[in-house]
């Protein structure tokens, strides 16, 4: 730097102790190792350490951007010893490559933006706020991992089982790992294993991720505790796997997790993930995994919301190589009351982090969590219904006992019970490819921020519609700021604007639709699934049991449901390609017959054509057939009873629509409550835009202003 004391000492050696300088001065300085003001080179590449011998501190004159690099990883390696130290000596760090916080574009950014690390004892940030903060977000997992390991005050381990160690060795690559590495391991061996971790049953399980981090975790706290001081956040990482193996077919799918610190002295939280691999060899799930692994400990240091964790857990993963169907958040860093699984749900299949998650009933917390369709489904026989809920019916409810007692009439008696399910579609919900990269997603956030002049995290309707209007007519942009004002307050909040809260409009209807289902206590599948061959395919993975489509009831026409060549456009072989697929293995449909006014039961369909010859065949192979009479509820056949089981979705909204109050005999009580309070049900009901056509034109908007 040209000075070697003083306060124009630009190095930081002249503060040294010996020791350190002494580590300094013993490396080797490459011309474009570093590259800062007034050094050669540009970016900076991670250091390589290599032994030193010997040191003359008389080198001090000579001292260089590697040098300057070398203080950086003596600083990490020093550190059980001299915190204080350190910690005074990484500040002065920061003020010398003032380039690590090269990607901050502007006056705004260049501010403290940062959302404090989950060691932070400030309060909660805004997710708005959070994701400025995530400035590594679509980079790769080595820019990731380098953030973290220069991070100095969290500390942890890694274990590995299965899909290689990538998680562990993207984090021993990216440089400065000395400072956040305690170990590596793989325990292979399943005999070593159950000596490291104890006993288990079976080894690709989310008891034996448990048992994993609890062991490394608390070996952690058991070892090297005092050594690093309270102030010190462990953290244990984990994997355990079945990747692709030699001459095998199997499902390639595990467990990935977290047990950390949020902050210091606390007591440890979880994330825990599982997931399915969808690369063609071993090699691949494990690059794959290893950048999954690297966001989820990038997300748990710099994030806090369980919805921003989520939906950036494949940032950087190319579309299809991953699936990840289950979550679960544990511990004070995610408060109960911030958690909410139907909501992490619909984010999964918004940002495609899963084509479906499954939900089920938990009555000791009276309320829906996520559940692994692998253990759900497995060797369950299954009778699955199909629909919007827009807004759920006593028929919907009809349809699936029906036949779910036609099924398990068929069953022997040793045969598990059948399951019960409603396929909640929200593939209209699912993210467009130029509204899901993360580029647009940050770039939209920014310009949401920006517009929140006085940054208390409010804007007005009137404000709001200001910003609309620089690309809309001023009558569309108030329309679209007011229909952002679910709670008719006048005020929205940023993260309403950005989809972030369940006061986000699409997220209201969402919980509002599904709040209507819970009274069922049913499982419910949230599906970005768009066909029933989708489906069928989809739950063929998990059973080789039995599998049943239940349809029909009200008024349905089969011809318009299943036998419309409009609804398979998207196959190169049109119906008969998607059929094939609907009807692999143990699949069938099962018809609720229609009722009349009269309250006659009618099995007839009206299909013409060659159509008809393709039902009759399905119907003579079985694949087809009716639900007799002798399955229905005897309420929906009584004359004095029936009328409530023949109204379907459609009959609730065109009676809305006329102004009638006859539609509310359709649903049940705590449905028709829902309906009478949603803003957004009138709307779809009058014709009007529906939510999620109003979050994307907003986010339409936000990018044109973005940009």
């Amino acid at each position: 730097c040209g000075s070697t004391t003083g306060p124009a000492c630009r190095c930081g050696l002249s503060r040294m102790s010996a020791g350190e300088v002494a580590f300094v001065t013993g490396l080797q300085a490459g011309p474009a190792g570093l590259a800062g003001p007034g050094l050669s080179g540009s970016k900076p590449k991670p250091l390589q350490r290599r032994p030193v011998e010997a040191a003359d501190t008389s080198s001090l004159a000579r001292c260089s951007g590697a040098a300057v690099g070398g203080a950086l990883l003596a600083c990490h390696s020093k550190r059980r010893r001299h915190r204080a130290s350190r910690q005074a000596f990484g500040k002065f760090l920061s003020n010398v490559f003032p380039w690590l916080d090269e990607k901050k574009e502007d006056s705004q950014d260049s501010q403290d933006t940062s959302a404090p690390s989950l060691g932070s004892s400030s309060s909660p940030t805004r997710s708005s706020e959070e994701v400025m903060a995530l400035k590594d977000l679509g980079s790769s997992a080595f820019d990731k991992a380098l953030q973290v390991n220069l991070d100095t005050t969290i500390y942890g381990s890694f274990a590995e089982i299965g899909a290689g160690q990538e998680v562990s060795r993207t984090f021993l690559t990216a440089g400065a790992a000395a400072g956040t590495v305690a170990r590596s391991l793989s325990a292979y061996d399943m005999q070593i294993s159950d000596v490291t971790y104890g006993k288990a049953k079976r080894y690709v399980t989310q008891e034996r991720l448990d048992q994993m981090l609890k062991t490394e975790y608390d070996t952690l706290e058991a070892s090297i505790r005092e050594e690093k001081g309270k102030e010190t956040r462990f953290f244990a990482f984990a994997t355990t796997l079945a990747a692709k193996a030699y001459m095998s077919n199997r499902e390639c799918e595990g467990w990935v997790g977290m047990t950390f610190q949020h902050e210091a002295g606390a007591a440890p939280s979880s994330v825990q993930l599982h997931v399915r691999m969808c690369d063609e060899t071993a090699q691949l799930q494990g690059e794959a995994i290893g950048r999954l692994g690297t966001n989820l400990i990038y997300l748990c240091n710099k994030a806090k919301d369980p919805v921003v964790i989520t939906s950036f857990l494949q940032d950087a993963i190319e579309e299809g190589r991953l699936e990840v169907d289950f979550v679960q958040f544990d511990g004070p860093g995610f408060p109960e009351e911030t958690v909410d699984y139907r909501l992490l749900a619909m984010k999964m299949v918004e940002f495609k982090v899963a084509p479906s998650v499954l939900l089920v009933y938990d009555e000791k917390r009276q309320s829906y969590i996520q559940a692994v369709p692998n253990n759900a489904f497995y060797k369950r026989p299954v009778v699955v219904q199909r629909s919007r809920f827009k807004p759920v019916t006593f028929a919907h409810q009809e349809v699936l006992q029906a036949a779910a007692k036609k099924l398990k009439s068929e069953l022997s008696s040793d045969s598990r019970e059948v399951l019960q399910m409603l396929d909640f579609q929200i593939d209209d919900i699912v993210r467009p490819a130029n509204l899901l990269g993360t580029d647009g997603r940050l770039r939209r956030t920014k310009a949401a921020v920006k517009a929140d002049i006085d940054g208390d995290g409010l804007l007005s309707v009137d404000a709001l519609a200001n910003v609309f209007g620089a690309q809309l007519e001023a009558d569309d942009a108030k329309q679209l700021a007011k229909d952002l004002d679910v709670n008719g307050k006048g005020k929205v909040t940023v993260d309403q604007v950005l989809g972030w809260t369940p006061q986000c409009v699409n997220n209201v209807e969402f919980l509002d639709r599904f709040r209507m289902l819970e009274s069922l206590k049913l499982p419910v599948l949230v599906s970005g699934v768009g066909s029933d061959a989708e489906l069928s395919s989809y739950l063929a993975r998990y059973t080789t049991q039995p599998i049943v489509l239940a349809v029909g009831g009200g008024n349905y026409d089969i011809a318009r449901g299943i036998f419309n060549e409009s609804l398979y456009q998207k196959y190169n072989g049109g119906m008969l390609e998607a059929f094939g697929k609907l009807f692999a293995g143990n699949v069938r449909i099962f018809q609720y017959p229609n009722i009349g006014a009269d309250g006659a039961v009618s099995s007839e369909v009206d299909i013409s054509g060659s159509k008809a010859d393709l039902h009759r065949y399905l119907v003579g192979e079985k694949k087809i057939a009716a639900i007799e009479p002798d399955f229905l509820d005897t309420f929906a056949l009584t004359q004095d009873s029936k009328e409530p089981y023949r109204g379907q979705s459609e009959d609730v909204v065109s009676l809305m629509k006329e102004g009638s109050s006859e539609w509310e005999k359709y649903v049940p009580d705590e449905a028709a409550g829902i309906i009478k309070k949603s803003s957004w049900f009138q709307r779809y009901a009058d014709g009007g835009a529906s939510s999620q056509e109003v979050i994307y034109k907003v986010f339409e908007v936000l990018d044109k202003v973005g940009e």
